[in-house]
């Protein structure tokens, strides 16, 4: 079973090694799947993702700069959950390239300040992993025994959710995504005892494919946690074939459940998109718009959403799929704008109470049936831009260049860009610390307005002209209203977005 790189780091084997934590702190929550060693540069293309790499520094310590930067990208694209350098010898510290790639990528990157034996540290660590898997495959057998017993038996929903609540020692709950509890059981048949205080553990229930409800179990005292992980696992498909035998997916149901699958995967069927769509009654509209939110645990965390876009008799159809709740929403324009329209729904997202852990995007609007898969993407895209922000409702419009800047997927040619552009002026700002970016792009912001400009960065007047005038003569006194102030514009927003981006957690 994986286990946290922070627990990880733990163990004994790894504290001998005196680690320390250079890039990526706030990812340390990764799970590991198993622990490796390898001084391959190329080694990224061999891994499957979740290892925790050991490396001695060897190739490293002959490497070029772009080849370690590039050991970093591979690493972090194949979604490592972590690197441990040994330093000394041959690598006195990582390099410094390595560290501001890694924490522009997130991705937790360790030195070993003491020499340690590698295969202490792999048997050690990867002794636990096979431990913890073998005993939640024996765990979830368990589970599943129990509740198939009780299907076999006849049991209804309500029964099987007696069953599990008694195996694994947890409130259970069993909600419609609307909130309308199902079901319910206590652990406790005798009376109300007091819960633990781990959270929730929450699961999706599926029947025939779609997401039906939501299984929430609230562990008591002395649970055996890793018993409740196996059972988040094992007890929704019993659950979902209870209700499917109770609660017979209706064709709306269905179709909706095909239309977002295709529109979610690219459309690849455009004739079966269009009948679906005009089944479900969205294919004489005018436009469409697609949400995309984040729900987490909890009941009744779509209710909201649902009444937000279902405003001025808009058509939606929305589905759950496991921590998403997916929309696409029908526009008749009716003589406003399309850009107007939009921004209503937005309005109204935001004028209605939501549950501190939900967060919804809303992404780009469309006039055409196909864009809709693109509008849903984009709308994901944004949920991830924004996910450490204080927003409830995030316009993926508005997140624009960010979006850009992450489907162009080439940070060498993005980097280029802004460097002929800004090259100076960062240069200077890296030089003398005088914020002179920030100054920049705020100007720009305030479409040049100085007056607006200074209120903004709490300068007083003659301190933004001072700014100015140095940033201008950096640039090269370009004029407005050239494509060379397009250009810098551009540039402005890139590198402002990029390191959004490198801040985000």
């Amino acid at each position: 079973m994986p286990m946290p790189l922070r627990e990880v780091l733990k163990d004994p084997t790894v504290l001998a090694a005196e680690p320390l934590v250079l890039a990526g702190r706030t990812r340390l929550g990764r799970l590991v799947t198993w622990v490796h060693t390898s001084e391959v540069l190329d080694i990224a293309t061999l891994l499957r993702g979740g290892e925790l790499l050991l490396v001695g520094g060897v190739s490293l310590a002959t490497a070029s700069r772009e080849q370690r930067v590039a050991y970093i990208q591979e690493l972090a694209a194949r979604e490592v959950a972590g690197i441990a350098i040994e330093t000394g010898g041959r690598l006195p510290t990582v390099p410094e390239e390595m560290v501001q790639e890694a924490e522009r990528l997130h991705l937790p990157l360790l030195e070993l300040r003491k020499v340690v034996r590698f295969v202490e540290v792999t048997q050690s660590i990867n002794g636990l992993l096979v431990n913890e898997s073998v005993r939640r495959l024996q765990l979830a057998d368990r589970v599943s025994h129990a509740l198939a017993a009780g299907l076999a038996g006849g049991a209804e929903v309500s029964q099987l959710m007696d069953i599990l609540a008694a195996e694994v020692q947890a409130d259970a709950t069993l909600t419609a995504p609307n909130g309308d509890v199902i079901a319910e059981a206590s652990a406790d048949l005798e009376g109300p005892s007091p819960r633990s205080k781990e959270h929730p553990i929450v699961a999706p229930v599926s029947s025939a494919g779609v997401t039906v409800a939501l299984l929430t179990l609230n562990p008591r005292p002395g649970a055996d946690l890793l018993l409740l992980d196996a059972a988040r696992d094992r007890a929704p498909e019993a659950l979902g074939l209870a209700l499917l035998r109770s609660r017979p997916l209706s064709r709306v149901e269905r179709d909706a459940h095909e239309l977002l699958g295709l529109a979610v995967s690219g459309g690849r069927s455009p004739r079966r998109f269009v009948e679906l769509a005009t089944r479900l009654g969205i294919n004489a509209h005018d436009a469409w718009v697609c949400t995309v939110a984040r729900i987490g645990p909890g009941q009744g965390l779509t209710a909201g959403i649902e009444a937000a876009v279902s405003r001025s008799g808009r058509t939606a159809i929305s589905q759950i799929d496991h921590d998403s709740y997916l929309s696409v929403i029908a526009l008749r324009l009716d003589g406003t704008t399309l850009g107007a329209a939009r921004a209503s729904i937005i309005a109204d997202l935001r004028d209605v109470p939501m549950p501190p852990q939900v967060k919804v995007a809303v992404g780009p609007a469309t006039r055409a049936l196909a864009g809709i898969g693109h509008s849903l993407a984009e709308a994901e895209s944004a949920l991830d831009l924004a996910e450490d922000s204080g927003e409830v409702v995030v316009d993926a419009v508005a997140l624009g260049v960010p979006r850009l800047l992450g489907a162009l997927g080439r940070p060498d040619l993005v980097g280029a860009f802004i460097e002929e552009q800004l090259g100076d002026l960062l240069e200077l700002d890296r030089r003398r610390s005088g914020q002179l970016f920030e100054t920049f792009a705020m100007y720009l912001r305030q479409s040049g307005h100085k007056t607006d400009t200074a209120a903004a960065l709490h300068l007083q007047r003659q301190s933004l002209y001072q700014r100015l005038d140095r940033i201008m003569t950096a640039l090269g006194n370009p004029e407005p209203g050239t494509s060379r102030w397009g250009a810098l514009t551009l540039a402005t927003e890139l590198e402002a977005a990029r390191r959004r981006t490198g801040e985000r957690q």
